[in-house]
């Protein structure tokens, strides 16, 4: 490794070029750091600074026979910099730059070419594929040849119009450039190009996170693999998730793990995945490529077959992905175990109506995070259960599903009928999130009707379509005498109801109208006929058809139906499945929900393996040494956090191992806490472990030193 060094003296080189390994990102400087360059070089040169510091470039040899270097790090400064010259130079050639002093074919040769070499390529800097055409296209400074809509040859049109609107000379700008010093990062043999590169990327986002995954995965291999398995694979996971990969890797992430990782952290929580596992490079991009696929079907509703893309698109509609990872796994499970299309279907329907009954009931959508995480690990337990006892299970999938989604409590609860009747009346839908809105409205216009219009969301979201509220949201004097004496109760108690909204492309036009004019339609004040619901499409206007007033009888009656409607397209779910044990429930850790407070534990499940206990205080100390048998350096050191897990024992804690102890004096709330904390800090998933609750009869005092 080398000290500061001047940029000309890092792109001098007759044979040198700078390639841009295939792993690298695309090139990704805004135009605003091209300006915040531009303006710093003529600052350069107007206060005459002695040196301006441009930041670190990491490379190491591309091979033993030759001098062209990998660019690890600081690829997106080198290109920048050789756009600006070369930009430079077709604006001296072309008269739009004052030559000055400077020798241009020995700026040209330095900083743009590599002259001596005789085969392959001479243009220096050789960008990944996509970039170098681009780049490449530039040294013919004829515009009609330029590669339009790329970042390259934006920035390059940017520098060229801002040296001409400068008054700085090439030699100028030359003088000012050779003043910019570098830190020349370019690694031995014996370095770890990895470990440097996450020492450089630790602290900032100058990386997306799966920039970095990608990095791992294809740094650590030669460059001819290199080339086959960005072509093979990553190239088409970029493809296939938009060029945003990252939001991908996470749910792929979960589904391997069971845990959800932060955004931050995921290149990490990758790379001890990928370690953890030890999976074969090509296998595990090959598994991954397949989730990719799997991901994309699910996203854009792209299976082929239009029942499925259907309701993949309707989920799509709420808005929200964290169902995602749970089914990306059922996609997997469906296709290695051939379930047939009305089972796919059913699976998502399922989804969709614990997704639609959960808004209505207004749940929180953070409970559900979670619960997708493990759900499809949670419905394999059950089967690998029933062949461990060998008691064949022949109940679809879908029957398993509903069964977990059922024994779920508090808010992760699967709602009833008549949780749903109760809210469904009230339900502020006007007010619930927009994504949410569109969803619910484009089901309760089309139904499950053959003949569905799948153009509702676009147009609602381009403002085609809207929500009319048939009760203004603004009373006139007319409509308070229609509605009655109790008209200010009806407003605030329905005014943003299912039961007062419908769809319309007059909302604008309808306003405050009365509900006759709304019904019958008007004449504007320019003389134009507005349609009214009489004339309406949606098919949610139908019962206004029939209406000669809006009232609190005919908002109530609307309502009901509906509420009917809702519950005919997403009726209460149920299941034939009858759990194994018949002596205690089996709860999963990471059941949040599950009240574990006076309840006697009866055993545990940890990793599979049955433990018998008569305590919580048991359970927790047992759980804790397993634990440490698997990570006995990361228990230790968090014992010295002295959180919960300590070095020194007394006699509230029981011990783990030496310099290792336990809170365990405490209620059963605060052990979950306690197992809750140590499963994070450990990286482990708490659906590892399962829980054997005896039946409510058995009831015990939740004892401190229970």
């Amino acid at each position: 490794m080398r000290d500061a060094t001047k940029i000309s003296d890092y792109f001098y080189g007759a044979k040198t070029l700078f390639i841009i390994p295939l792993y690298q990102r695309k090139y990704a400087w805004q135009q605003k750091h091209c300006v915040r360059l531009f303006e710093d070089l003529k600052k350069i040169h107007k206060e005459n600074i002695y040196s301006h510091f441009f930041g670190s470039i990491v490379s190491t040899k591309a091979n033993e026979h030759e001098d062209d270097l990998l660019i690890i790090d600081g690829q997106q400064r080198i290109t920048t910099l050789s756009l600006l010259i070369l930009a430079g130079l077709n604006a001296v050639a072309n008269g739009d730059m004052q030559k000055g002093d400077e020798d241009i074919e020995e700026v040209r040769k330095n900083y743009l070419y590599a002259v001596r070499r005789r085969v392959d390529r001479q243009i220096k800097l050789k960008p990944i594929e996509g970039d170098i055409e681009a780049y490449d296209a530039l040294f013919s400074n004829n515009p009609d040849e330029f590669v339009k809509n790329t970042g390259i040859t934006s920035n390059y049109l940017l520098f060229y119009q801002m040296i001409k609107a400068s008054d700085l000379t090439f030699t100028d700008l030359i003088e000012s450039i050779e003043k910019l010093i570098i830190i020349d990062i370019c690694l031995d043999s014996k370095d770890n190009p990895q470990l440097i590169f996450e020492s450089l990327n630790s602290c900032g986002k100058d990386l997306e996170e799966a920039d970095k995954v990608r990095n791992y995965l294809l740094m650590s291999l030669n460059p001819s693999e290199q080339e086959d398995y960005y072509r093979s694979y990553w190239s088409k996971i970029e493809k296939l998730t938009d060029g945003e990969p990252t939001m991908f890797i996470r749910d792929y992430l979960t589904v391997e793990n069971g845990t959800i990782s932060n955004i931050e952290e995921l290149y990490f929580d990758f790379k001890k995945y990928d370690e953890d596992k030890h999976i074969v490079r090509r296998d595990l991009l090959e598994k991954m490529l397949k989730f990719a696929r799997y991901y994309r079907q699910i996203t854009n509703g792209e299976t082929g077959n239009e029942r499925i893309d259907r309701k993949l698109k309707q989920i799509a509609n709420i808005g929200t992905t964290v169902h995602l990872p749970f089914i990306l796994a059922f996609f997997d499970y469906a296709d290695t175990n051939a379930l047939s299309e009305d089972e796919r279907f059913e699976v998502l329907d399922v989804v969709e109506n614990y997704w639609a009954r959960r808004i209505i009931c207004n749940y929180p959508a953070n409970a559900l995070q979670k619960l997708f995480s493990t759900l499809h690990a949670d419905i394999i337990k059950i089967y690998k259960r029933h062949e461990k006892r060998e008691i064949e299970l022949t109940l679809p999938y879908s029957q398993i599903l509903k069964y977990v989604l059922l024994k779920k409590q508090g808010t992760a609860s699967f709602p009833n009928d008549a949780e749903v009747k109760e809210m469904f009346p009230a339900r502020q839908i006007y007010r619930i999130p927009i994504s949410y809105r569109y969803f619910l409205f484009e089901r309760m216009e089309n139904e499950n009707s053959p003949e569905a219009n799948d153009t509702i969301v676009p147009k609602m979201q381009t403002g085609e379509f809207t929500i009319e509220h048939i009760m203004p949201q603004t009373l006139t004097p007319q409509w308070k005498q229609e509605l009655g004496d109790d008209w200010e109760n009806i407003y605030d108690t329905y005014l943003h109801t299912f039961a007062n909204l419908t769809l319309t492309g007059f909302n604008a036009s309808y306003s405050n109208h009365s509900f006759t004019e709304k019904k019958e339609g008007y004449i504007d004040r320019k003389g134009n006929k507005i349609d009214g619901f009489d004339n309406s499409a949606f098919r949610l206007s139908n019962y206004l058809k029939h209406c000669t007033k809006w009232t609190l009888d005919e908002i109530k009656e609307r309502g009901e139906i509906l509420l009917q409607n809702f519950l005919d397209m997403w009726p209460m779910i149920s299941t034939e499945y009858v759990p194994l044990e018949k002596e205690y429930e089996l709860v999963s850790f990471d059941d949040d929900e599950y009240e574990l407070t006076n309840r006697k534990i009866l055993g545990f499940r940890y990793r599979d393996e049955r433990h018998a206990v008569n305590t919580w205080k048991e359970m927790l100390v047992l759980v804790c040494k397993f634990m440490y048998n698997e990570n006995p350096s990361t228990m230790t050191y968090v014992a010295t956090k002295d959180f919960w897990l300590h070095e020194e024992g007394n006699r509230d804690r029981s011990k783990i191992a030496d310099r290792c102890y336990v809170t365990s004096s405490c209620s059963t709330y605060t052990k979950r806490s306690i197992l809750n904390y140590l499963f994070k800090e450990l990286g482990i998933s708490p659906g590892v472990l399962e829980l054997e609750i005896a039946p409510l009869v058995d009831k015990v005092t939740d004892l401190e030193d229970e």
